[in-house]
C-alpha cells in the first residue's frame, strides 16, 4: 500500500508486533544474534566521550560494568525477538526509564542509543540480502519498537522526576505540629519514592550515637536494625570506623554527602557487607540545620541504583529537601533533646495504650493557710517490667491523635479518683494538661463535658492547663478555650515565663490561673536577685490581672518562704510534696494536716524577697512598717548579730535617707550571704 508522497501508507504501532512481524523477525533471527556485542562495544565507546555518562560509568566496578553490558545486549535481543509483545516492551521500558532517570541518563543518551540501533539494523539488512520490500518492512518494525522503547523510557523518567519534585511541593505541617507526626509523615513520603530502599531520620542520643528515630521504605526495618546495632551504629567521632560514614561526615561538616557506589567507597567499608546484603547501591546524607545553624538531625536516603543521587536534577532535589526539613524542624513542636531509638519509642506507644498509663498526683498548697488547694495530674508510663518512664521521654514520641487519646485516658483516671475521695474533700480540684493540638479536635469540649456529666462532678473542680510554650495558632483553638470556659472548667496557663506569648494570651483568653514556670526558680541560689525580681514581678502581674498564681518548682522551705513573702498564694514542688501514685495520694490526703507559714522571716531568701517587696512599696508611700516592727530587723539580729554596718543600712532605709543606696547595699549583702552559704 502506498500513500500520495513516497508510496507506503503509515502503519499503526501494533504492526510492529503480531504474527506478520514475528514471521519476518524469525527469518532473520540468527543474523540478529551476532550484533549484540557490536552494539554494546560501540555504545559504550560513545558514552565514554560524554562527561555525564562517563561519570556514571566511572562509578562502577568491573563486575558491575560487565553486568550492565550483558543487560544492554540482552535488551537489544529482546527488542527484536519475534515473540515480544508491545505491552511487555512498554512494561520493560517503564522499569528501564525509571532506573535511567535515577542514575542521570538523559534524553541525549537515549537518542544516541536509538541512532546506533538504526545503523546496526541498516547494516544487518544489507548483509542478510533480503529484498527491498522486506528490508523496508524489517526496518519499520524495528524502528517502531525502538520508538516505543525510547518513548516509554522517557515518559517513565518524567514520572519519576515528577514524583520527586511533587514530594517537595506538599503543604508544610501546621506550626506547633508534634515532631513525631510531621517527621513521620515526611519520611513515609520519601520511603515511597522510586528507587528509595529506605529513608532514615537520625538524631544524637545521650551517648553521642546517631540513633534512628524514624524510618520508612521497603527495606527500612532491615537497614534500621543495622544502624541501631551497638556494633554497627554510627557515631560522630571521626577517630573510629563507625564515625567515617556519610551521616557522621554530614553532621560534622554541615554539608550534604553522597556516594555513587556504596561498595567501592572506602569511607563505607565498615558497612559494605550489610549494604550488599540489602542491595543498597548509593546513599545521600542531608544535615538538617536549626535556626542557629547547628545540626539538629540528618535525613539519610538509601538508593537501589549506583549514582542515584549524583545527577544534577537529583542534587537540586537534595537542596530542596534539606530546606524543607529545616523549615519543618523550626515549625514543629520541639522533640525531646536527645533521640530515642525507634524500637523503644514504638514500645512506649504500645505500652501507653495497652494499660500502661498511670496518672501521678502532686498537691498544690495554699501558702497562706497551709491547706491543700488542688492536685495536679502528671502522666507516667509504667512498663511491663515495672519501670516508670517520665513524660519527658515518651510524650515527644506521640503524635496529635495519640495525644488526644492520652488526654481522654488521663482525664478518666483523675476524675474517677476525684469521685472516690471522702466527702470532706468535696471542694478539692484536680488539674490536667491539655495539648494545644487537642483543642483543634471538634469534640474536645464534648469529651470534657461528658466525662464530668458521667461522674456528676461540678465543672469548676476540673482545672485544665495549657502550656505557654506551645503556640495557639488558630481561631479554632481559641474557640475551644472559650467553650471550656463557658462550660465552667477552670483554665490555667502553665509554665508562665518559659515562652513568648504570655501577655497576648493573658489579655485575650479567659485564664483563671497562672502557673509560674519551675525553671525560673532553678537558679534561685546562684542568681537570687534576678530570680526574686522576675518571680515577684510575675506574681504582681497575676494580682493586677486578678488571676490566681501558682509558683512551681518550690524545692525547699527557703523557696517556699521567699515566694510567700513575694505575695504568692499557691505553691507546688518537692519542698511541699512530691508526685505520688493515686493510691498513695489518697492515703496522704487522709493523713495530711495543714501547716500555716511562720509569721517571721527566717531565711536569707525570705529576707531578700521581703526586702525586694518592701523597697518597691517605699516608692509608693506611706511605708507599711517601722524599724522596730520590720521583720528584717529580727532576721538581721539573728543572722548578723555583730554586723553593725548592715544594721546601719537598714536603719538608714527606714529613716528614708538615700533609700536607693541603702537598699542596694542590703540587697548585695543578702545576695552574698545566700550564694556563699
Amino acid at each position: 500500500m502506498r500513500d500520495k508522497s513516497d508510496g507506503l501508507v503509515a502503519e499503526p504501532p501494533q504492526a510492529a508486533y503480531g504474527p506478520a512481524a514475528a514471521a519476518l523477525l524469525s527469518a532473520v533471527r540468527e543474523h540478529f544474534a551476532g550484533i549484540g556485542d557490536d552494539f554494546v562495544d560501540a555504545f559504550y565507546r560513545g558514552l565514554a566521550l560524554d562527561e555525564q555518562p562517563a561519570r556514571i560509568l566511572g562509578s562502577l566496578d568491573a563486575q558491575s560494568l560487565g553486568a550492565l553490558k550483558l543487560r544492554q545486549a540482552a535488551h537489544l535481543q529482546f527488542l527484536v525477538a519475534p515473540d515480544t509483545e508491545r505491552e511487555t516492551l512498554l512494561q520493560r521500558a517503564e522499569a528501564i526509564g525509571r532506573a535511567h532517570a535515577l542514575v542521570g541518563v538523559g534524553g541525549s543518551m537515549l537518542m544516541r542509543s536509538q541512532a546506533l540501533y538504526r545503523g546496526l539494523i541498516a547494516a544487518l539488512g544489507a548483509r542478510v540480502g533480503i529484498d527491498a520490500e522486506r528490508r523496508y518492512r524489517l526496518s519499520r518494525i524495528v524502528e517502531q519498537r525502538l520508538q516505543d522503547d525510547i518513548q516509554g523510557q522517557a515518559e517513565a523518567a518524567e514520572r519519576v522526576m515528577a514524583d520527586y519534585w511533587r514530594s517537595l511541593s506538599r503543604p508544610y505541617a501546621n506550626p506547633g505540629t508534634p515532631w513525631a507526626d510531621a517527621s513521620g509523615e515526611e519520611l513515609e513520603v520519601l520511603g515511597t519514592l522510586p528507587g528509595i530502599r529506605a529513608a532514615l531520620l537520625l538524631r544524637l542520643n545521650q551517648d553521642g550515637v546517631l540513633t534512628v528515630e524514624r524510618s520508612a521504605g521497603p527495606h527500612a526495618r532491615e537497614i534500621a536494625e543495622v544502624m541501631l546495632s551497638p556494633t554497627t551504629s554510627v557515631v560522630i567521632d571521626p577517630a573510629t570506623p563507625r564515625g567515617q560514614g556519610l551521616v557522621a561526615l554530614a553532621w560534622r561538616s554541615r554539608q550534604a554527602q553522597s556516594t555513587p557506589n556504596y561498595r567501592g567507597d572506602a569511607r563505607l567499608r565498615f558497612w559494605a557487607e550489610q549494604a550488599e546484603r540489602l542491595r543498597v547501591q548509593s546513599t545521600f546524607a542531608l544535615p538538617v540545620l536549626d535556626e542557629t545553624g547547628h545540626v539538629a538531625a540528618c535525613v539519610y536516603l538509601y538508593g537501589a541504583w549506583p549514582s542515584q543521587f549524583e545527577a544534577p536534577w537529583m542534587r537540586e532535589f537534595g537542596r530542596g529537601l534539606q530546606r524543607r526539613w529545616e523549615q519543618i524542624w523550626q515549625r514543629c513542636r520541639a522533640p525531646s533533646l536527645y533521640a530515642l531509638p525507634q524500637e523503644l519509642a514504638d514500645a512506649y506507644r504500645q505500652c501507653l495504650f495497652a494499660g500502661g498509663l498511670a496518672m501521678y498526683l502532686q498537691p498544690v498548697i495554699d501558702l497562706r493557710s497551709g491547706e491543700v488547694h488542688s492536685v495536679e495530674a502528671l502522666a507516667r508510663l509504667v512498663m511491663p517490667e515495672g519501670s516508670v518512664i517520665p513524660p519527658g521521654q515518651f510524650l515527644p514520641q506521640l503524635g496529635n491523635t495519640e495525644l488526644d487519646r492520652l488526654f481522654r485516658l488521663g482525664l478518666a483516671q483523675v476524675l474517677d479518683w476525684l469521685v472516690a475521695q471522702p466527702a470532706r474533700f468535696d471542694r478539692l480540684g484536680v488539674s490536667i494538661n491539655l495539648a494545644p493540638s487537642t483543642l483543634l479536635h471538634p469534640d474536645c469540649t464534648a469529651w470534657v463535658a461528658e466525662a464530668l456529666r458521667r461522674r456528676d462532678l461540678a465543672p469548676n473542680r476540673l482545672h485544665i492547663e495549657l502550656l505557654e510554650t506551645q503556640e495557639l495558632h488558630s481561631e479554632a483553638q481559641r474557640h475551644s478555650i472559650e467553650q471550656l470556659a463557658r462550660l465552667g472548667v477552670r483554665l490555667s496557663m502553665d509554665d508562665l515565663g518559659s515562652g513568648y506569648s504570655s501577655l497576648d494570651r493573658l489579655s485575650r483568653l479567659p485564664f483563671d490561673v497562672i502557673k509560674i514556670d519551675q525553671g525560673l526558680l532553678a537558679t534561685i541560689r546562684t542568681h537570687p536577685m534576678r530570680v526574686i525580681s522576675l518571680v515577684g514581678s510575675l506574681i504582681q502581674m497575676a494580682h493586677d490581672l486578678q488571676r490566681a498564681a501558682v509558683v512551681e518548682g518550690l524545692e525547699d522551705t527557703d523557696a517556699v518562704e521567699a515566694v510567700s513573702l513575694l505575695g504568692a498564694t499557691l505553691g507546688q514542688g518537692f519542698g511541699l510534696c512530691r508526685p505520688m501514685p493515686m493510691g498513695q495520694a489518697s492515703a496522704w490526703l487522709r493523713e495530711f494536716r495543714p501547716a500555716p507559714p511562720a509569721p517571721r522571716v527566717a531565711t536569707g531568701l525570705g529576707a531578700l524577697a521581703y526586702h525586694w517587696r518592701y523597697v518597691r512599696a517605699l516608692h509608693a508611700p506611706p511605708s507599711h512598717t517601722d524599724l522596730a516592727t520590720c521583720p528584717l530587723t529580727d532576721f538581721l539580729r539573728v543572722a548578723a548579730p555583730r554586723d553593725e554596718q548592715v544594721a546601719g543600712w537598714h536603719a538608714q532605709l527606714h529613716r528614708g535617707e538615700d533609700v536607693d543606696q541603702a537598699s542596694r547595699r542590703i540587697s548585695d549583702w543578702l545576695v552574698r550571704s545566700i550564694t556563699h552559704a
